[in-house]
């Protein structure tokens, strides 16, 4: 932690004379709020709450030039006294009943206590004051609802203490409200990311597994229907025979799955080292129809638009092929055409694949990026269900997104919108 803290101190603004006239108090708020900005800068970079306790008891005391400062937390039903600042110990690191310190109203009613003489204010438990020097305190709340917790503020003096001092004071808690909230937001969104991380470790864990040892299996049950098929040299009646050419069909699918699965996982291992590779969209375009095998009657074309571009291989082509891929596999016709087209705007490419096959109902159009996610029957889908997982996946690695317009027998239309390479 920076120790700029000593310099919030020595900048202070002198304390406040209880008889000051109303120019003296204005002009010293608006000192005092002046130097509250580089606390509220402060606390803005910390990440743990121990740092923001540091920031906010020596802020505290500087900011009104009380004697004493303390940090309370709330702690299920007690007050827990977890930082101080003053000119003598105070009770950092004891606890005490909600119902019977002065910090535990304030969290209670969430509101500001200002207390001129403690020895006369019954919500002051007095004999736990008597060995300390205060004689006057603020106590604010830190957030409006429902308070997690309370600073407070001390004088040795008996004094009345002013209200731009609350104000000052409860300005400091509302900003450690919100740094304490983002600190929370901060550690789930660690904790999230660590998950993530160990989740996509598990991910492409399994999926080497599957994509070598569930393999063989399934190659041994390829192997043994071609085996019992020449082995019985056509003794088999034609019911049997279509069962084992279905078996191989259920094989191949499935050895497909894994490696959908396997492409799916590595896609977080996998890193360019190099700078993007840029071709034509032509090129691209000649590479996706080497790549993708259409049904017959099924014809790609491609507008000039796209063709005139320069794209980065990666992920235009892998990401171009899958979808051509897709609205092949669901198109369904005995003729039709899928299209591929594309322009260039300011900072990104927006590229289209379109087809005129049977079209995707609006409730479905999330469900479709879905990891194994088929409209069609799993007995008659010929994919993995991994497509347009895989596409959005890897899209979203290069900071590009992808989304669909379609209706149920209108065709559909996929819309990439790809950042250009820095």
């Amino acid at each position: 932690m920076r120790n700029s803290l000593h310099i919030h101190a020595e900048a202070s603004p002198a304390p406040l004379p209880t008889d000051a006239d109303a120019a003296a108090r204005t002009a010293w708020y608006a000192q005092a709020m002046e130097r509250l900005l580089p606390v509220v800068e402060e606390l803005s970079l910390a990440r743990d709450l121990e740092e923001v306790m540091a920031i906010v008891r020596t802020a505290a005391r500087a900011l009104t030039g009380a004697d004493g400062a303390t940090f309370v937390l709330r702690d299920v039903d007690k007050c827990y006294y977890a930082d101080e600042d003053a000119i003598s110990p105070l009770w950092k690191g004891q606890r005490f009943p909600m119902s019977q310190c002065i910090s535990g109203w304030v969290m209670l009613n969430a509101q500001p206590a200002v207390i001129e003489d403690i020895y006369v204010d019954e919500r002051i438990p007095a004999e736990a004051y008597r060995p300390t020097f205060v004689k006057s305190l603020v106590m604010v709340p830190i957030r409006a609802q429902d308070p997690v917790g309370a600073i407070g503020n001390y004088w040795s003096a008996k004094r009345p203490p002013l209200a731009e001092e609350v104000a000052v004071l409860q300005a400091l808690a509302n900003v450690t409200a919100v740094t304490m909230q983002n600190i929370e937001l901060y550690r789930q969104l660690e904790n999230k990311m660590d998950a993530l991380e160990k989740s996509n470790e598990d991910l492409s864990r399994f999926a080497w597994i599957a994509s070598h040892d569930l393999k063989s299996p399934l190659r041994a049950v390829h192997n043994l229907s071609l085996w019992l098929e020449e082995d019985a040299k056509g003794a088999l009646p034609e019911k049997s025979m279509e069962h084992l050419q279905t078996m191989r069909s259920r094989v191949r699918r499935m050895e497909n799955m894994l490696d959908r699965l396997l492409e799916y996982a590595l896609l977080d291992d996998a890193r360019e080292q190099v700078p993007p590779e840029i071709l034509g969209g032509a090129e691209l375009a000649g590479d996706i129809s080497q790549t993708v095998h259409l049904p017959k009657g099924i014809r790609l074309e491609t507008g000039e638009n796209f063709r005139a571009l320069q794209l980065p291989r990666i992920p235009t082509e892998q990401a171009l092929a899958n979808l051509v891929d897709n609205a092949a596999k669901h198109h369904g016709g005995a003729q039709g055409l899928i299209r591929i087209d594309g322009h260039e705007m300011p900072g990104e490419y927006v590229l289209t694949v379109k087809d005129d096959g049977p079209g995707i109902a609006p409730e479905y159009h999330d469900r479709i990026f879905e990891m194994f996610q088929t409209l069609q029957p799993r007995d008659r889908a010929e994919g993995s269900g991994m497509g347009l997982a895989l596409v959005k996946k890897l899209l979203a690695r290069h900071k590009g997104s992808i989304s669909v317009a379609s209706a149920h027998g209108e065709g559909a239309c996929f819309t990439i919108r790809l950042p250009k390479p820095e």
